[in-house]
């Protein structure tokens, strides 16, 4: 049975983790991916980056991407704890 799966469209399967980000530290993650880590709105994690609450992305192209290493000093550091 081929795969149905649409990565533009995350279904409940295919929905990022915190032990995915655990388990891939060096990959970027998409804004929408790292909402979902955070089991947040995109538009939330975009308001977080503009009051300097939330690591820096990288803008390629007008697209946020997150280090995962980056992501995991963020929760280490108990900067997560309201989020």
């Amino acid at each position: 049975m081929p795969n149905t799966t649409n990565p533009t469209n995350p279904t409940t399967e295919n929905k990022l983790s915190l032990a995915d980000l655990l388990n891939k530290p060096n990959e970027l993650y998409l804004l929408r991916q790292v909402a979902q880590i955070f089991n947040r709105h995109p538009e939330t994690v975009r308001r977080w980056i503009k009051k300097s609450q939330f690591p820096t992305p990288l803008n390629i192209n007008g697209m946020y991407y997150f280090k995962g290493s980056d992501l995991l000093e963020y929760i280490n550091a108990g900067d997560a704890e309201g989020v």
